[in-house]
């Protein structure tokens, strides 16, 4: 009767206490820069030793930036080569250092866009997105004193930039590098300059009333009205009819594009939405294409994206709605940063909280979801009264009216007195410039540039570390999977990766750290139920 008793409290014990084995695991990564490596393989050993001592299971590695640079050895492409990197394959010195940590490495491409320099652009102009009125990404302002500088290549020409050069690069490091995953990055159209302007490149111009249908290309002249035969008239959809105008031919880029963002097809100005729908459909079908391509050389391949935090917005915008796409992502990692909220830290977090609740809905377990963290915007409060103070000390002179300059005093005694929390010395050092500056011993730039210094290299506790294990808790509550951190650079700036390990050193975490699963939904998966 005893031994009975004894093996039923065991059994109820071990059905309701959860085991080392039954713990839930937590997915943690970092973005990482070819600066955070080094240009050495005993350099390399260094960051990834660093990387295991906070209980990264998966590191991405910059290995194609913005300007069309790319980080590894290539045979194909050896003119994109960044020249600095020349004389050392930093991809093949990260995957023959990574197995020894047991650290997964998912190489991480800037997808579309290119540099004005670029080999690419330079040697295919034509592959690059324009507005309407022929112009290119680069051309266009930020702000009245900022020109944006990239070029973005349009990703739905065929033949184009995304057949001919992106795909090939990707294939590349598949075959020759034994990564464990592609990571897209800049998976979209642009959004930050002029999100309803691209593409209308030749291509996306002529392509647009074909793909969505709008004409027979057997009688691409013909124009067959719309047959009412309901009460309203949208209900008639399903008719067939054309709305290609007579004189497409004649019409210049900038009408077609007028026509195609104002113009309508039954009542309404609705011929934008079927921009936005090819917009995405370009998108999904590259993500597609990519793991395709990447499956059929290593079937165990894993594919993840930085992604904007809301698919729904991030269609209309940038094309990029990555519920779309899912079916062929193991690893989604939308970037939640701070810098996307408006409010204070404490709004921040509990916006957080809603928004990850919401993007574990839109995942629905098709795929892992790793929440994108910053390590630097959530800094916003202490790094306003610097970068405030560097503004102003920037200002040209005619701007310095004696309110701004009664504000720039506050501001540096505001900063000194903040300082002297974490380091009395430096403290001194900066009260004493300020001291010269004001007697016009030092001039501004000087001034800033000291401000800069102290940024750049704060002392431990400048940016606490507190605030990046309370974000982290936030995504856990919101049960989030796990998190990945933008960036290592900052981690590093601003002395941050002991509360990272902090942070990740929790007590239910199994001692044998695992990593990210597989989509057990993808489209792998689901092709193996149909055989």
């Amino acid at each position: 009767m005893k031994k009975t008793w004894f093996l039923l409290t065991a059994l109820i014990f071990f059905m309701f206490v959860p085991s080392q084995a039954q713990e839930i695991w937590e997915g943690r990564g970092v973005w990482a820069h070819p600066g955070d490596f080094g240009k050495s393989e005993k350099e390399v050993e260094d960051f990834f030793s660093l990387l295991k001592k906070c209980h990264i299971q998966i590191v991405v590695p910059l290995i194609k930036d913005t300007a069309g640079h790319i980080f590894w050895h290539s045979r194909r492409f050896p003119e994109a080569i960044h020249p600095e990197y020349k004389d050392f394959d930093l991809l093949r010195a990260i995957t023959n250092v990574a197995p020894r940590y047991k650290i997964k490495v998912h190489a991480w491409l800037c997808d579309f866009p290119e540099g004005k320099d670029s080999p690419a652009f330079k040697s295919h102009p034509e592959w690059a997105m324009r507005n309407p009125e022929g112009g290119l990404t680069s051309e266009e302002k930020l702000t009245p004193e900022q020109i944006y500088g990239p070029v973005w290549m349009c990703p739905a020409q065929r033949p184009g930039y995304t057949d001919q050069w992106l795909l090939p690069m990707i294939q590349e490091v598949v075959q020759n590098y034994p990564v464990e995953g592609i990571h897209h990055d800049y998976v979209r159209y642009p959004g930050d300059v002029a999100p309803d302007s691209y593409c209308f490149c030749d291509y996306c111009v002529e392509n647009y009333l074909l793909y969505n249908f709008f004409y027979y290309p057997s009688r691409p002249e013909a124009a067959v009205p719309l047959k009412n035969i309901r009460l309203r008239q949208e209900s008639n959809w399903d008719q067939d009819f054309t709305v290609r105008p007579a004189n497409w031919d004649q019409m210049s880029r900038e009408e077609k594009a007028r026509f195609i963002l104002e113009g309508k097809s039954i009542n309404r100005s609705d011929l934008d939405y079927f921009f936005y729908e090819m917009r995405c459909d370009a998108i999904t079908r590259f993500v597609r294409e990519a793991w395709e391509l990447a499956s059929a050389i290593r079937p165990d391949i894993e594919m993840s994206a930085a992604v904007f935090i809301n698919p729904m917005k991030s269609g209309r915008f940038i094309g990029q709605r990555w519920t779309d796409f899912l079916p062929w992502l193991d690893i989604t990692m939308p970037m939640t940063y701070r810098s996307h909220f408006q409010g204070s830290f404490e709004d921040y977090l509990l916006y957080l909280g809603d928004t990850v609740r919401a993007q574990v809905e839109w995942v629905a377990e098709r795929s892992t979801l790793l929440v994108g963290l910053d390590a630097h915007y959530i800094f916003r409060e202490e790094l306003e009264p610097w970068e405030k103070a560097i503004q102003l000390l920037k200002s040209e002179k005619e701007a310095r009216s004696p309110d701004l300059e009664k504000e720039l005093a506050g501001l540096l005694q505001a900063n000194i007195a903040y300082l002297a929390r974490f380091s009395a010395p430096r403290a001194k050092e900066l009260k004493a410039r300020v001291e010269l500056f004001r007697r016009g011993k030092i001039d501004r730039e000087a001034m800033a540039e000291a401000l800069r210094r102290i940024l750049n290299d704060p002392p431990p506790g400048f940016f606490p570390g507190d605030k990046l294990i309370r974000t982290i808790e936030v995504v856990r509550q919101a049960k989030g999977q796990g998190v990945v951190i933008f960036a290592a650079s900052h981690l590093s700036r601003k002395k941050l990766w002991g509360a990272l390990e902090k942070a990740f050193s929790f007590a239910a975490q199994p001692a044998e750290e695992k990593i990210p699963a597989r989509n057990h939904l993808s489209i792998r998966t689901w092709k193996g139920r149909q055989k």
